[in-house]
C-alpha cells in the first residue's frame, strides 16, 4: 500500500511539474529575449496606441470609472465602450496595478509574456488529453504559444486572449460532442469579453470544427448535439450583450460604415505563402503589407503533412479535416474569405489576423498523427523528404525577393527540416527518448525563430515614454489645477496620436480603430493630417485653435539647462506651428512651456445664425476653415488671402516650358533644389498649402533651415506654418527634389489676417457662457441670458446618448448638425442654465439583456 501511494504521489508531482513547464517555458523564452537584448517592448502600435489606452485604463478604472464610458481624450470626444471592448477588457490588464505608473512599459511586457505562457498551459491541457506521451503535448503547446502568429503579433496584446482561450473552446466543443460536462458558455463569454474581434475568428473556427465532426454522427444525434452547442454559444453571447451591443452600434457608425471591394481575386500570389514557413519569416515590411504569419516549428509541419499519409487514419476523417484545412489556407489569400474572416474589412497592417486558428488546427493534425504510433514506411518518408527539399529550394530561390529570407533563416530552416525527417524516419516510435528528443528540438527551433524574427524589429526606449509622460503630465496637471473650465489643449510635437490618454488632457488627435466617421471627414476637409482611423493637430491654424477650444498649447523649452540623456524629452514628430509662440506664456517648466490662447471658445457657444448644412470642397481647405469660422461667429469676412509666389531660384533644376510651378532635374545624379525667398509685408501668419501628393517621398522641405515634416497619411492637403510676426524678414523656403520631377502647381501661399481674427474672436467670446465638466458624463453652464432666439453650437460630436437640459427641461437637439458633425440646439429668449448628460442607452440596454440572460439561465438550471 505504501508503495502504491508513493507511485501515486510521484505521478501527481510529475503531472503538476509538466503543467508548470508548459506555462513557464514559453513565457520565459519570450521574456529572455528582452532581458538579454535590453530592449523595451514598445514598438509600432503598442508604442503608438495601446500603451496610451492602457495608461488611461490604469489611471481611471478604480478612480474615475465613468471615463471608461465617455471621454473627451478620445479625439474631439466620443464613447469609450467599443474601445474598452477591443483594447482594454482583458483580465490580464489588472496586472498593471501591481506596479507604479512609471513602470507601465515593463508591466505590459509582463502581461504579454503571461498571456503567451497561458497559451502554452491551455494548449498543453488540451493536447495532453489527445496523446499518451506528455512530451509531445508539451512540444505542441510550446509551438502554439510561440508560433509565428504570436511572435508577429505579440505587441497586439489584445488579440492574445483569444489565442489562449482557443484550446479551451475546442475542449468544450469536444465535450459537447461527447455529451460530457463542459464550460462552453463561460468560454464563449470570455472570448467575446476579452476581444470581440478575434473572438469572432475563434468562434467561427469552432463552428467549422464542430461541423467537420458532426459529419461522423448519425442524423438522429447530429441535431441534438448541434442544438446543444448553439444554445450554449447563444447563452454565452447574450451574457456579453452589455459590451457587444455598444460595439455593434459604434462599429456601424465608424469602421464598419466603410465599404470594401468584394472581388474574386487574390491578395497575393498564393504559393509565396510557403516562404512564411521558414524560421525568422518576419520583418517590418511583412508587418505592414506582407503575407499572413503561419510559422510553426518545421518538424510539426512535416507531421501535419504526415497526418494525410498515415495508413491508420481513415479516409473520411482525412477528407473532413482536409476540406477544413483547404478552407483555412484559401482564407490566407482569396479576397472573399479574407474579408469574411476580418469582418468585411481588409486588414490595415498585420495581415491574416485569424491565422492562430490555422496554426492550432495544423498542430492538432500533427498531434493526431503522432498518437497513431505508426511504423513509418519508406514511401511515406520519401514523400516527406521530397517536400522538405522542395521547400528549402523554394526558400533559397526566393531569398532575394524576401528580405527576411537571409542566410540565417535559410540555414535554420534546412537544419530543422532535416531534424524533422530524422525524427520521423528513424527515431519516432523506435526509442524511449523519442518524445524528449522531439520536445528538445522543437524548443530549440522556437528560440531561434524568435530571435531571428524579433531581431528584424526595432523597439522604442522605455525612458522616452517615461520622460514624455512625466513632463507633459506635469504641465497638464498645472493647467487643471489653475483652470476648472472645460477646454482642450494641444502640443507642437507628439509622441503618439493618443498622447491625451497618457498625459491626461483633452486634445485634438486620436488613433483608434473605432473612429467617428463624421469627425474624420470634418478634420480631413479642414486640412488636418489624417487617415481612416486617426487624425492629428498637424494642419491647424489660429482659426481652428479658437473654434476647437484649444485654450492651451504645450511647446518645447529649448532654453533649458542640459539634463542627463536619460532625463531628456524627445520632441519628435514636430509640428511647425510657429504662430503658437504668439500666445501668452502661462508657465515655464524645465522642458516645456505652457501657452494660453485667450480667444479659445468654450465647447458650446452661442451663434447668431441658424445651423445650415455645409458643403465642403476637399481641395480648398482654407475656404473650409473660413466656412467653419463663418458658421460659428456669423462673421462673413475673409481671413485668408492668397500670396503671389516669388520667382524661384533653381539649382540643377529647370522649369517646364508653358508649365506653372513644374520642375525637372537637369542632372539626375546631382541634388536639385527649388528655392523661394519672400518677405512678409505684415505681422500676420503665413502658410504653405501642400497638396497630398507632394510628400516625404518626393521632397525634403526646409523653412529658414528648419526641416519640416511633409509626411501624409491619406493624401490630403495640409497647411504648413511658414512664419508669424516676421514683417520684413526673409522667409527662406527650400524644396529638395528626391525624384526627377516636382509639380507644385496645386501648392499655394496664404496669409491669415490674425489681427482681424483676434478682434472678431475677442468680441465674440465676451458674450459666451462658461461651461464646466462636473463629472465624466455631465457638463454644466453658468446662468446666462439671451435677448432673442439663438443657436447654441458646439464642438462636441453628435451622439444620440447626449441629453440637453435647459433649466431642468429637455431641449430637442437640431437635426442639422453643426459643421455636419456636432450637436447643437436652439435657445429661446430668456435666462438659461444648460446641462448636458451623457446616458449610454445601448450600454444600459445591454446590461439589462445580460442580466436577464443570467437570471433566465440560473432559473432554467434549477
Amino acid at each position: 500500500m505504501t508503495k502504491y501511494f508513493q507511485t501515486l504521489k510521484l505521478n501527481f508531482n510529475k503531472e503538476k511539474v509538466l503543467y508548470l513547464i508548459s506555462f513557464v517555458l514559453p513565457g520565459l523564452i519570450f521574456l529572455s529575449y528582452f532581458f538579454y537584448t535590453k530592449n523595451g517592448v514598445l514598438t509600432v502600435d503598442l508604442g503608438q496606441q495601446y500603451i496610451d489606452f492602457l495608461a488611461f485604463f490604469k489611471s481611471n478604472l478604480f478612480t474615475h470609472p465613468l471615463r471608461l464610458i465617455y471621454s473627451f481624450a478620445n479625439g474631439l470626444g466620443g464613447s469609450m465602450l467599443a474601445t474598452d471592448a477591443y483594447y482594454l477588457f482583458s483580465p490580464f490588464n489588472l496586472l498593471l496595478f501591481l506596479a507604479p505608473q512609471r513602470f507601465l512599459p515593463e508591466m505590459v511586457l509582463i502581461i504579454i509574456a503571461t498571456k503567451i505562457a497561458t497559451a502554452g498551459l491551455t494548449s498543453y491541457y488540451y493536447w495532453k488529453q489527445k496523446i499518451d506521451n506528455e512530451f509531445y503535448a508539451l512540444a505542441a503547446s510550446a509551438a502554439y504559444a510561440l508560433s509565428g502568429y504570436t511572435i508577429a503579433n505579440h505587441f497586439n496584446l489584445m488579440w492574445l486572449d483569444s489565442v489562449l482561450l482557443l484550446p479551451l473552446l475546442m475542449d468544450a466543443i469536444d465535450r459537447v460532442l461527447a455529451q460530457q460536462k463542459n464550460h462552453l458558455i463561460l468560454i464563449t463569454f470570455l472570448l467575446w469579453f476579452t476581444n470581440f474581434y478575434t473572438a469572432y475568428m475563434a468562434l467561427a473556427f469552432g463552428l467549422f470544427y464542430l461541423l467537420s465532426k458532426l459529419f461522423f454522427f448519425d442524423k438522429k444525434e447530429c441535431w441534438p448535439l448541434f442544438w446543444d452547442y448553439l444554445k450554449k454559444s447563444m447563452w454565452g453571447s447574450f451574457l456579453d450583450a452589455f459590451m457587444l451591443l455598444p460595439v455593434a452600434v459604434e462599429m456601424l457608425q465608424g469602421k464598419a460604415a466603410s465599404s470594401a471591394d468584394w472581388s474574386l481575386g487574390f491578395q497575393f500570389t498564393p504559393y509565396n505563402e510557403f516562404t512564411k514557413l521558414a524560421d525568422g519569416a518576419y520583418d517590418f515590411h511583412e508587418m505592414q503589407e506582407g503575407m499572413p504569419n503561419i510559422y510553426i516549428a518545421l518538424p510539426l509541419v512535416l507531421l501535419a503533412v504526415f497526418y494525410f499519409l498515415s495508413q491508420k487514419i481513415d479516409w473520411q476523417h482525412k477528407l473532413a479535416n482536409g476540406l477544413l484545412l483547404i478552407l483555412l489556407l484559401a482564407s490566407l489569400f482569396w479576397t472573399p474569405l479574407v474579408l469574411i474572416w476580418h469582418l468585411g474589412q481588409f486588414p490595415v497592417w498585420y495581415p491574416g489576423r485569424f491565422t492562430f486558428v490555422l496554426i492550432f488546427f495544423a498542430l492538432n493534425l500533427a498531434i493526431i498523427a503522432l498518437n497513431q504510433r505508426e511504423k513509418v514506411k519508406f514511401w511515406q518518408i520519401g514523400i516527406l523528404i521530397l517536400l522538405a527539399i522542395g521547400l528549402i529550394v523554394f526558400i533559397t530561390l526566393n531569398s532575394k525577393s524576401f528580405a527576411f529570407l537571409n542566410q540565417n533563416a535559410q540555414t535554420a530552416s534546412a537544419a530543422f527540416l532535416a531534424l524533422g525527417i530524422l525524427f520521423i524516419g528513424f527515431i519516432y516510435n523506435r526509442s524511449s527518448f523519442a518524445a524528449p528528443f522531439f520536445c528538445l528540438i522543437i524548443e530549440l527551433e522556437l528560440i531561434i525563430n524568435l530571435v531571428l524574427s524579433l531581431n528584424n524589429l526595432a523597439y522604442q526606449d522605455n525612458a522616452d515614454y517615461r520622460n514624455f509622460v512625466q513632463n507633459t503630465s506635469q504641465v497638464t496637471q498645472y493647467a487643471k489645477d489653475h483652470d476648472d473650465t472645460l477646454y482642450r489643449a494641444e502640443k507642437t510635437f507628439y509622441r503618439s496620436d493618443d498622447d491625451p490618454f497618457s498625459a491626461n488632457y483633452y486634445g485634438l488627435s486620436t488613433f483608434n480603430s473605432i473612429s467617428n466617421q463624421r469627425v474624420l471627414n470634418l478634420v480631413s476637409n479642414l486640412g488636418f493630417v489624417n487617415n481612416s482611423n486617426s487624425y492629428t493637430n498637424f494642419g491647424g491654424t489660429p482659426i481652428t485653435d479658437d473654434l476647437f477650444s484649444i485654450k492651451y498649447y504645450i511647446l518645447p523649452n529649448d532654453d533649458i539647462t542640459p539634463l542627463k540623456t536619460k532625463k531628456q524629452m524627445k520632441y519628435s514628430n514636430s509640428n511647425n506651428r510657429i504662430d503658437t509662440s504668439d500666445y501668452a506664456i502661462e508657465k515655464r517648466f524645465k522642458q516645456l512651456f505652457l501657452m494660453k490662447n485667450d480667444d479659445a471658445l468654450p465647447f458650446l457657444f452661442l451663434s447668431p445664425d441658424a445651423t445650415k448644412k455645409i458643403k465642403f470642397d476637399s481641395s480648398d481647405i482654407t475656404d473650409n476653415q473660413t466656412k467653419f469660422f463663418e458658421a460659428a461667429t456669423g462673421n462673413k469676412q475673409k481671413l485668408f488671402s492668397s500670396v503671389i509666389w516669388p520667382d524661384p531660384k533653381l539649382i540643377n533644376v529647370s522649369s517646364w516650358d508653358g508649365g506653372w510651378m513644374q520642375y525637372t532635374k537637369k542632372n539626375k545624379n546631382q541634388e536639385g533644389r527649388v528655392i523661394f525667398n519672400f518677405k512678409p509685408q505684415t505681422d500676420d501668419s503665413y502658410y504653405l498649402e501642400l497638396p497630398g501628393d507632394v510628400d516625404e517621398d518626393l521632397i525634403d522641405l526646409t523653412v529658414n533651415g528648419t526641416n519640416i515634416t511633409t509626411s501624409v497619411r491619406d493624401q490630403n492637403s495640409r497647411l504648413i506654418n511658414l512664419g508669424s510676426r516676421q514683417r520684413g524678414q526673409t522667409i527662406h523656403l527650400v524644396f529638395t527634389l528626391k525624384n526627377n520631377q516636382l509639380n507644385l502647381n496645386a501648392a499655394n501661399l496664404w496669409r491669415l489676417n490674425t489681427k482681424k481674427l483676434e478682434q472678431t474672436m475677442t468680441s465674440f467670446k465676451k458674450r459666451q457662457p462658461q461651461f464646466k465638466q462636473t463629472s465624466a458624463l455631465t457638463i454644466r453652464s453658468n446662468a446666462f441670458t439671451t435677448k432673442e432666439t439663438e443657436t447654441m453650437n458646439s464642438t462636441i460630436p453628435n451622439d444620440f446618448n447626449w441629453i440637453v437640459l435647459d433649466n431642468g427641461h429637455v431641449v430637442h437637439k437640431n437635426k442639422i448638425l453643426f459643421m455636419n458633425t456636432f450637436l447643437n440646439f436652439k435657445l429661446n429668449k430668456g435666462t438659461h442654465k444648460i446641462t448636458l448628460i451623457y446616458v449610454p442607452w445601448i450600454f444600459l440596454a445591454g446590461i439589462f439583456l445580460s442580466s436577464l440572460t443570467l437570471f433566465l439561465y440560473l432559473r432554467i438550471r434549477k
